[in-house]
């Protein structure tokens, strides 16, 4: 007899809406309707369209930054764009939205779980709060972990760092002296999450990731063979469930005669503003006159109208990633973790251009695996242009790339974390 949950889901619209785990979340969100559960996703305005495509319900958020639309400069808290350098920008991340939202987002969820008791509460690890308040409520909680591992990992570097696996001493000195910095940087919002702590009637935690890494489930939604992390000891509420993609409806059609069978190049960048117009105009110019096709999806936070764009590239405002990756030879991307997760999953390797965020980290994943090559995000369009060719020329990275898709096929992480949400429902 199948038994049937109020999943409670919290998801923080910067995560959802418009930046890299909104497809995993999403899926997973309408998965769960599809098997007759009842979800609530607590989230900001611009979030409202996506999440009832679900089928869920919309909950807003009134206290936690109601108005934050990330595709737009104007409308972003975070502004992380801004920062001169990787530190700079993880601490406005830090400050702004982990530690800036914790206070609002607990109260928040824990006023929702009074009126609407739920069975399971599900959240993006960007959210402590709501796991502070599903303790609170004593309700089991499942992290989503829509990026690599962000957690301490001996023998991985620290999200965040950019930087590739070393071993030996010197690695092993490397690594601790660089997570020495992150636990740090994150003592610093100990205080506030002990005074959410405090408020839902818990007693407070000595470490910044006791919270999130003491729920039943932490959900890394990949395979393992793409993250460093999974090398290392991880705890045992730790699962490399597999991606999660939403669906689509239709069939790509080239905008380019048929008689053209030149390689298609997809260009994709950040769905959330990160001042990228200077980046993708770069690349615009590399493949400009290089035989190939080039089809740009410029995403809410681009204006198309404002390139440079030459005759062998079209642009879209839009179009499903996975409708158009069957047909291509190589995505220029900025290597954003769901960009990445569906490029390799139909085995395309990626020429990785990253900006910030944990872009650095994905790409130094994506070299490791050998499915693909890093640029500087500041590079030439004369460096641009040799890196393409090469990517083309080289099947080593179609190799790469390939065993990659086998290992992100293993599994579907929607249906695999639907079913964990399930047994907990069960318990």
């Amino acid at each position: 007899m199948k038994v049937r949950l109020r999943v409670f889901m919290r998801v923080f619209q910067t995560l959802l809406a418009f930046s890299g785990n909104a497809p995993p979340q999403l899926a997973l969100t309408r998965r769960l309707v599809q098997r007759g559960h009842e979800v609530k996703v607590l989230a900001h305005r611009a979030a409202r369209a996506r999440i009832e495509d679900t089928g869920a319900e919309f909950v807003q958020f009134k206290r936690a930054l109601p108005e934050m639309d990330m595709a737009r400069a104007e409308s972003d808290p975070l502004r992380d764009w801004e920062a001169r350098t990787r530190f700079g920008a993880g601490q406005r991340v830090r400050e702004n939205l982990l530690v800036g939202l914790l206070l609002d987002t607990s109260r928040e969820c824990a006023e929702l779980l009074k009126c609407w008791p739920a069975e399971v509460v599900v959240l993006d690890w960007m959210l402590p709060g709501a796991a502070v308040a599903a303790q609170g409520a004593g309700v089991p909680a499942v992290v989503l972990v829509h990026c690599p591992y962000p957690f301490p990992v001996v023998g991985a570097p620290p999200l965040g760092s950019g930087l590739r696996p070393m071993r030996g001493r010197l690695g092993a000195l490397r690594d601790g002296i660089a997570w020495h910095v992150y636990r740090r940087v994150f003592a610093a919002g100990l205080p506030v999450l002990n005074q959410a702590r405090a408020e839902q009637g818990l007693g407070p935690l000595t470490d910044w990731d006791e919270q999130l890494l003491g729920v039943v489930a932490i959900c890394a939604m990949s395979a393992a063979e793409l993250d460093f992390a999974s090398e290392g000891r991880l705890p045992p509420n730790v699962h490399y469930v597999g991606p999660a993609f939403e669906p689509f409806a239709g069939e790509w059609r080239s905008p380019w005669p048929p008689s053209n069978d030149d390689p298609l190049v997809l260009i994709s960048f950040s769905t959330s503003y990160m001042n990228q117009r200077a980046p993708v105009q770069r690349v615009l110019d590399a493949v400009a006159g290089l035989p190939v096709r080039a089809l740009l999806s410029t995403g809410p936070a681009l204006d198309g109208a404002a390139l440079r764009i030459a005759e062998n590239t079209r642009a879209v405002a839009f179009i499903p990633h996975r409708m158009v990756l069957p047909h291509a030879a190589l995505m220029i991307t900025h290597a954003g973790w769901q960009t990445v997760n569906a490029a390799l999953a139909d085995g395309v390797p990626l020429l990785c251009v990253p900006g910030g965020r944990d872009q650095p980290d994905n790409a130094a994943r994506v070299v490791r695996a050998g499915a693909g090559m890093r640029v500087r995000g500041n590079a030439s369009s004369r460096r641009l242009r040799k890196a393409i060719v090469a990517a083309l020329e080289d099947p080593r990275l179609k190799r790469g790339a390939s065993a990659m898709a086998q290992a992100l096929a293993r599994s579907d992480g929607a249906q695999v974390v639907a079913e964990r949400i399930e047994r907990l429902g069960g318990e």
